[in-house]
């Protein structure tokens, strides 16, 4: 029997036995299961003389990504993204986020042994958009998009899919490293601090890549540079927007009032967007997304953390393997971003 099909039968009666939403799950077991039955090894597509020299150059690079950063970035040595599956055009699968009007905070679902999620995912689009409707009919905000890559917390090996063999360089290096971090560092419960220490360790170990593989001076590690500088320069200014909001929602008009101001909010953030110091256009469809609490709240999932990690990888002069390993110390805390506060408090300025 193949591992695939044995790992199946293990989740089916631990399933039916938690009576959850069987049909949600059976979804994703279909989705999931199809993929692992299709992938192919890329080690035998390589080895192949009529490979598709695009394709090529592209699972090489990913190779020449994982190595990096298993070696230089000391993340965990795995089997992911050592299989490929060509899906078409994509995407993998689509993600689903929900808040209340009136507050910036996430719905958030409960699932067998990862806990809970302030999202929940989807292979079948049409399954994600009738859930989308059904809270929306309740007054939720909601946002869905799709999903270039996911990671499966080491359940199984993730594979390349072939939407990914579009990205450019920098986004590539970025995405395998990001889903990396995950295998790597993952608290059950803390999604936010996971997906934002994953972030930081994908934006820097990418950086790192770029510049090892085409130099400090190269147009392709400068642009990075200015991407990261008008992330900054967003992450703050959105950050003024949720306080805005925060401070709304806080106050005691009655909810009609608090939905009708965060339409002002809102369209007031659009306008000053514009007059924003950004080098490229990396933000550029801000002003025509429809804003509402489920974007803010997907926002912050990613972001929330960021200049903690930023912060205790400064501590350790910049050494991002160094710094994977504290990161990596905090699993086993009650508390992980306190346990990096208090880490930052009684080593500032000193090396580790």
């Amino acid at each position: 029997m193949s591992r695939t099909r044995s790992a199946l039968i293990a989740v089916l009666p631990l399933m039916c036995g938690l009576n959850l939403e069987l049909g949600y799950y059976w979804h994703l077991v279909r989705g999931q299961a199809q993929l692992l039955w299709n992938r192919q090894p890329v080690a035998d597509m390589l080895a192949n003389r009529r490979l598709d020299p695009g394709v090529r150059e592209r699972l090489e690079f990913i190779k020449e990504v994982r190595r990096f950063a298993e070696q230089r970035v000391g993340l965990a040595r795995s089997r992911n993204y050592t299989t490929y599956i060509d899906i078409g055009e994509g995407p993998v699968s689509w993600q689903l986020t929900a808040s209340p009007k009136d507050r910036i905070e996430p719905v958030q679902w409960t699932y067998p042994v990862v806990g809970r999620f302030p999202y929940r995912g989807y292979f079948d689009p049409d399954r994600a958009k009738r859930e989308r409707d059904r809270l929306e009919a309740r007054d939720f905000d909601t946002s869905l998009r799709p999903v270039g890559g996911y990671s499966t917390l080491g359940w199984f090996a993730d594979p390349i899919l072939s939407p990914m063999l579009r990205y450019s360089d920098g986004d590539l290096a970025e995405l395998i490293i990001h889903e990396l971090a995950h295998a790597t560092v993952w608290i059950p419960g803390r999604v936010s601090f996971n997906e934002s220490l994953a972030t930081f360790v994908g934006e820097a170990g990418a950086l790192q890549f770029m510049r090892h593989r085409y130099g400090q001076e190269a147009a392709v590690v400068t642009d990075m540079l200015d991407r990261r500088s008008d992330k900054r320069i967003f992450d703050r200014f959105m950050r003024g927007v949720a306080e805005e909001l925060q401070a709304l929602y806080g106050s005691k008009r009655s909810y009609e009032e608090k939905l009708k101001e965060r339409e002002v909010v809102f369209e007031r953030a659009k306008r000053r967007f514009s007059r924003l110091d950004l080098k490229t256009g990396a933000y550029s469809r801000f002003p025509r997304r429809r804003l509402n609490n489920a974007v803010m709240m997907a926002y912050r999932t990613y972001h929330e953390k960021v200049d903690v990690f930023e912060n205790v990888y400064r501590a350790v002069g910049g050494d991002l393997k160094a710094a994977v390993r504290i990161f990596k110390e905090s699993e086993s805390q009650t508390d992980p971003s306190r346990y990096l506060e208090d880490w930052l408090a009684g080593n500032t300025g000193r090396r580790r």
